[in-house]
C-alpha cells in the first residue's frame, strides 16, 4: 500500500520529467547543429524498430535475423542490467541464462532497485560511452565524434523502444517484484527522463538548460498538486460536515 501511494505521488513528477526530455529532443535540432549525428542514430534506431515491429512479415532471411538480434541483445543487456544491478548493492549471480525469446537471472537478493535497474539504464549506451572513452585515451588521434554521437543515439533509442515494447506487451515480474505497476512505472518515467536530459546535458551543454528543465518540472508538479487539493478540498469539507451532521 506504501509503494502504492508513493508511486501516485511520484506519477505527475515523471510525467513531466518525460514530456520535458521530449521537449529537449525536439528543441535540440533546432538549437545544436553537432547534434545531427545523434539525432540520425535516434531515428535509425526509431525506424528499424517500427520496421521490425509492424512490417516485417517473415521470420527468415536478413529481416528476421534482424529481429532475433535485436530481441537478443536487448534480453542480454536485460539480464546484465539485472546482474550489474545485484553486484553494485553487494548481491551475488548465480545464474544467467538468455534465450531469444526471453531470459533469467538468478540472484542471491533482489530489491526495487535490481528489478527496475534494467528499465532505467541504458546499458549499451553507457557501454558506448565508455569504449569511446576508453578508445579516446589510447589513440586520442583517431577519435569519430560523429560515430561516436550516432551510436548514442542509437543505443539511447534502442533502450527506450524496447523498454516501452516488453512493457506493453506482456506483463512483467520484475514490475510486481519491485512495489506493483503504478510505483514502477512511476520509478521507470522518473529515472528515463532524467536520463535523457543528463545525457543531453553532458553532450550538448549550448544547447540544454538542464537545470531550467528540472525547475520547471518542480515548478508544474506543485501546481498540479495545488490544482488537485483546490479541486478535492471542497468535497473533504462536504464529506465532514455530513459526518457531523447525521
Amino acid at each position: 500500500m506504501i509503494r502504492l501511494l508513493v508511486g501516485l505521488a511520484l506519477m505527475p513528477s515523471s510525467a513531466l520529467t518525460l514530456l520535458a526530455a521530449g521537449r529537449a529532443l525536439a528543441l535540440l535540432a533546432s538549437r545544436s547543429s553537432a547534434a545531427f549525428p545523434f539525432l540520425a542514430g535516434l531515428l535509425l534506431a526509431m525506424a528499424s524498430w517500427l520496421f521490425l515491429r509492424y512490417c516485417a512479415i517473415s521470420d527468415a532471411g536478413p529481416v528476421g535475423w534482424a529481429g532475433a538480434l535485436s530481441r537478443r541483445a536487448y534480453i542480454f543487456g536485460h539480464e546484465l542490467t539485472h546482474a550489474l544491478a545485484a553486484w553494485s548493492v553487494g548481491g551475488s549471480v548465480l545464474g544467467f541464462k538468455v534465450g531469444e525469446t526471453g531470459g533469467h537471472v538468478d540472484l542471491s537478493h533482489s530489491s526495487a532497485f535490481i528489478a527496475l535497474a534494467p528499465y532505467c539504464v541504458p546499458i549499451y549506451t553507457i557501454v558506448v560511452i565508455l569504449g569511446y572513452r576508453l578508445f579516446v585515451w589510447l589513440k586520442p588521434a583517431h577519435s569519430n565524434s560523429l560515430l561516436f554521437l550516432t551510436l548514442v543515439g542509437l543505443t539511447l533509442a534502442f533502450h527506450a523502444l524496447k523498454t516501452f515494447e516488453v512493457i506493453w506487451d506482456r506483463t512483467q515480474p520484475d514490475l510486481a517484484q519491485a512495489g506493483g505497476v503504478v510505483f514502477s512505472l512511476a520509478w521507470i518515467g522518473l529515472a528515463n527522463g532524467l536520463v535523457v536530459l543528463v545525457l543531453l546535458k553532458a553532450l550538448f551543454p549550448d544547447a540544454i538548460t538542464f537545470v531550467d528543465d528540472v525547475r520547471a518540472v518542480s515548478d508544474r508538479t506543485v501546481v498540479f498538486w495545488l490544482w488537485l487539493w483546490h479541486f478535492v478540498k471542497p468535497l473533504t469539507t462536504g464529506f465532514a460536515s455530513q459526518l457531523s451532521h447525521p
